[in-house]
C-alpha cells in the first residue's frame, strides 16, 4: 500500500506517481520518467467537450491522503483499478456532466490550504459534503485556473480568484493571460500546464518562454524556495493538471 499525498497537489516529498490525461502521457512520459516520475494516466471523458477530453482536472478529484472522487464514468476503469489496487478509496461524482462549461467542470476544484475554491453552484456535493471550508468564487475551472506553489502561495491570471485567495491570507502572483497553449481555444490556464513533481520543484508541460510574465513567475517561484523545470522544449500547453499522488 502506497503513502499518499496528504495535501492535494502540494507533494511533502518527491513524486513517484501522478495521473496525467492518456493523450498527454506520451509526450511527457519521458521526460517525468528521468525524474523518476511514473505515469497514470486518465481515460477520456465523453461526456466533455471533446478539446477538454483528456484534462484530469475534469475527472478526478483528490480529497487528501487515500480519498479520490473520479466522474460516474470511470466506475470499472483502468484508473479506478490501479487506484484501488494501490489501498485509495475511490467515490463516484453524483453529478452529470455536460459537453458544455459549466457542465464539465463539477470536479475541477481547487483544494488549497484549509479550504476549497470553486463555484458552488456547479460542485459536485461529494466535495461540497467532504468540505469543512467552502469558499464560493465565480470561477468553474478553479484548479486549472490556479498553479499552487505551497499551501500559502498561487500563481493566477484570474483576478476573481486572485483576491479571494488573498482575502484568505494565500500570497498570489497574479499575471497576465497568455503564453499557454490550449488547442481550439485562444489560450489555456497556467494551472492546467504546472503541477509539482517535488516539493521544491514545479514542472511545467513546456516553456514559458512567450508568457508575458516569465521572468515574474521565476522570480516568485524562487522567493518560495521552488524551482521551475520544463518538460518538453516546446511552449508550455494546458493538460487540465496533473495529479500527483504518491
Amino acid at each position: 500500500m502506497e503513502q499518499f499525498f496528504k495535501s492535494p497537489h502540494l507533494p511533502d516529498s518527491k513524486v513517484r506517481a501522478l495521473i496525467v490525461g492518456e493523450c498527454y502521457a506520451a509526450r511527457l512520459s519521458p521526460a517525468l520518467e528521468s525524474f523518476g516520475v511514473r505515469v497514470i494516466p486518465c481515460p477520456r471523458n465523453p461526456y466533455v467537450d471533446a478539446r477538454l477530453s483528456y484534462h484530469s482536472d475534469l475527472s478526478v478529484y483528490h480529497v487528501g491522503g487515500k480519498c479520490f472522487y473520479l466522474a460516474r464514468h470511470l466506475r470499472e476503469s483502468e484508473l479506478a483499478k490501479e487506484l484501488e489496487h494501490l489501498g485509495a478509496s475511490v467515490r463516484f461524482s453524483k453529478a452529470r456532466q455536460g459537453g458544455e462549461y459549466p457542465l464539465d467542470a463539477s470536479l475541477c476544484a481547487l483544494p488549497l490550504g484549509d479550504a476549497v475554491y470553486h463555484n458552488a453552484k456547479i460542485c459536485d456535493e461529494l466535495i461540497v459534503q467532504s468540505t469543512s471550508r467552502f469558499e464560493n468564487i465565480k470561477q468553474g475551472y478553479a484548479k486549472c485556473a490556479v498553479c499552487p506553489v505551497s499551501s500559502d502561495a498561487a500563481i493566477t491570471a484570474d483576478k476573481g480568484v486572485a483576491r479571494v485567495l488573498e482575502k484568505n491570507g494565500v500570497r498570489v502572483l497574479q499575471v497576465l493571460p497568455g503564453g499557454i497553449v490550449l488547442d481550439g481555444f485562444d489560450e489555456g490556464f497556467i494551472g492546467g500546464a504546472a503541477f509539482k513533481i517535488a516539493p521544491d520543484v514545479l514542472a511545467f508541460t513546456g516553456r514559458l518562454d512567450l508568457h508575458p510574465d516569465k521572468e515574474k513567475i521565476e522570480e516568485f517561484l524562487s522567493e518560495c524556495g521552488v524551482r521551475p523545470e520544463y518538460l518538453t522544449a516546446g511552449q508550455a500547453f494546458d493538460i487540465g493538471s496533473a495529479f500527483p499522488i504518491y
